[in-house]
């Protein structure tokens, strides 16, 4: 090509010569810059510039083999190409679990990794940042005890919640004292379960507070023999035995002291200090004034940690513990019989009670009248004085044994108000025993001919005497006549003065009030237009609204359901959700003008086709 070049400059030249044109001894040039810019000087003349040929090189690659990983062969070199479809681009492809972009692929909560698999999500069946629970896509279903699909906790024990067959749940405090138990199946250990828990110092359950008991507090025992208080059922203070007493007492001392001074005015001095002692020592109105009404309770005395110390109250509280009591305290008991109490540093000769004293010996069988004996004296030894023996039936209230009447054998225990046959009551209403003509069929009953009680002093399960009252508690006896229905416990939806109210939201469903006769059957008085047996119907035009919770009237038309089978094909209902039912048109039907009018006679509603309606 230079070749080619180079003639055709020589053969231009040669023409210019052979013309004759210009000088041929003068160059062109001499040096490039004669030229211009891109030509250059040779031999004298200017040239255009040869381009400079470029050395040959060799290819990066051939095919894309010849490349790294991502990059291929384009015109011998190896470029790095864009895929389609990868894992950043934002679109889940092909294996990718997830992709929400190159920048946002970091891994958070509910989102996706880096390498576009799952980060962690309600779902997984891991428990993950906030996540309450997580038991996996199939197992978050909810349920009892189960984990929602939000993977939040369902219905459990310990939400605070009673759900399903809960017995109770008082959540995070479930298990603990005088809450519910963990399992949510009843309750826990608490003050009045029967067990000693916890900081308790007794716990007799349902007994709690009752005589002889824990307390309700559980916190030790309650009121009791050995508390220094005097529980009785009955607390009598005997105003009238008192001045009955004081009168008593003013006239016996007249006496004596009339009849003393006769006959010697010191002995007089002597026999009242003596007696005034002795009466004021056992003076049996004093305890009386710290009495508290117990009605499980019969104390005698209480004096607290004296309680069996001889000369104090037993340990029973029932009476006086020493000389006196009716019963032989002694050390060695050894052929004193079965009244012989062994007592430390005690020995005495004999006992016979408020007898101690007197004429009267110790309380023997009838038929012993005139028998005699030694006489106590009242430090509890024997004199040497002889005594009449006494017996229940000689007519004599001597004290013994339990002695606290005697009408004589011909009317002990035959005359309803005297003394019974064994001296130790009245037989009256309180005396604890049923007095009756006739005893079949009652418990602790005493034949008297002339008594009708049908109680005294027991108990009898209310449920004994009707359905309506609870089967636990307990009637107790009135005036000997009739049981007090005032102490039983009405079972569930009964109240009032014998359990005969009953509620009617239960028995009549809301819709009325009830009674109940003393079997328990109830009789409903409905209200606002319902009506039948338990007041879950509606009076005659009057029809339940659509929520089933009031009586409404009727529609006052036919409604489109062809009345006097004029035009069945009417298109209208009851519509019966507000307070009244009124007609309503079904869809594209609308009530005719005549039907406005007379809507129940001739012409039924919703026959007229509406016009103009898109759809219809």
């Amino acid at each position: 090509m230079k070749k080619f070049k180079c003639l055709v400059v020589v053969f231009i030249a040669a023409l210019l010569v052979s013309c004759g044109g210009g000088d041929k001894d003068k160059p062109e040039c001499v040096t490039n810059s004669d030229c211009g810019d891109g030509r250059e000087c040779k031999e004298g003349f200017c040239f255009d510039k040869e381009p400079e040929e470029e050395p040959e090189t060799k290819p990066e690659c051939v095919t894309s083999e010849d490349c790294t990983d991502g990059k291929e062969c384009q015109d011998g070199k190896c470029v790095i190409v864009e895929p389609t479809e990868y894992c950043g681009d934002g679109i889940v492809n092909g294996s990718e679990a997830c992709d929400d972009g190159k920048d946002a692929n970091d891994g958070h909560y509910g989102g996706c990794n880096e390498d576009c698999t799952l980060a962690d999500y309600c779902g997984d069946g891991t428990v993950n940042g906030e996540e309450a629970c997580d038991k996996g896509t199939e197992g978050n279903v909810g349920g009892y005890n189960g984990c929602k699909a939000d993977c939040t906790l369902d219905e459990r024990c310990g939400d605070g919640v009673k759900n399903g067959t809960e017995e109770c749940d008082d959540g995070e405090n479930n298990g603990v004292y005088g809450y519910c138990n963990a399992l949510c199946t009843g309750a826990g250990d608490y003050c009045g379960d029967g067990v000693q828990n916890g900081e308790e110092a007794c716990d007799d359950g349902e007994n709690n507070g009752k005589y002889g008991k824990c307390n309700t507090e559980c916190t030790g025992l309650g009121e009791r023999c050995g508390d220094a208080v005097i529980q009785r059922a009955v607390c009598e203070l005997p105003e009238e035995e008192t001045d009955t007493d004081a009168e008593t007492t003013d006239t016996e001392n007249t006496d004596a002291d009339a009849e003393t001074t006769d006959t010697d005015t010191e002995t007089t001095d002597t026999e009242n200090t003596d007696t005034d002692t002795e009466t004021t020592d056992t003076d049996p109105t004093e305890p009386e004034e710290m009495c508290v009404v117990n009605e499980l309770a019969n104390e005698d005395c209480d004096e607290g940690e004296l309680n069996g110390v001889y000369g104090h109250c037993n340990a029973e509280c029932t009476g006086f513990y020493g000389c006196g009591d009716g019963k032989l305290q002694r050390e060695n008991c050894e052929g004193y019989g079965e009244d012989c109490v062994v007592t430390e540093g005690i020995n005495e000769e004999c006992d016979y009670g408020v007898n101690n004293g007197t004429e009267y010996c110790k309380y023997g069988e009838e038929e012993q009248e005139g028998v005699t004996c030694k006489r106590c004296t009242t430090e509890c030894k024997l004199s040497e004085e002889d005594a009449t023996l006494s017996y229940c039936g000689d007519a004599a209230i001597v004290g013994l044994n339990g002695e606290v009447c005697d009408d004589g054998k011909a009317t002990n225990g035959t005359i309803y108000g005297q003394c019974n046959a064994e001296c130790t009551s009245l037989m009256v209403c309180g005396d604890g025993v049923t007095q009756r003509a006739g005893c079949t069929g009652y418990d602790n009953c005493t034949e008297v001919a002339d008594a009708n009680e049908i109680c005294d002093g027991n108990t009898k399960s209310c449920k004994e005497i009707a359905p309506v009252f609870s089967a636990e508690s307990e009637a107790l006896c009135s005036e000997c006549s009739s049981w007090d229905e005032s102490t039983c416990q009405c079972a569930e939806y009964y109240s009032g003065n014998g359990c005969l109210s009953c509620d009617g939201a239960h028995f009549c469903n809301g819709h009325g009030t009830c009674t109940a006769d003393r079997t328990g059957k109830t009789t409903c008085a409905c209200t606002d237009h319902f009506t039948g047996p338990t007041c879950n119907e509606c009076e005659e035009k009057y029809h339940l609204n659509d929520a089933g919770t009031k009586c409404i009237e009727d529609c006052h038309s036919s409604c489109g359901q062809a009345s006097f089978l004029i035009n069945p094909a009417s298109h209208g209902h009851c519509d019966y959700s507000g307070d009244k039912g009124v007609c309503a048109c079904d869809p594209c039907w609308m009530t005719t003008g005549v039907a406005l009018v007379l809507p129940t006679f001739e012409t039924p509603e919703c026959a007229q086709y509406t016009p103009n309606v898109p759809g219809c």
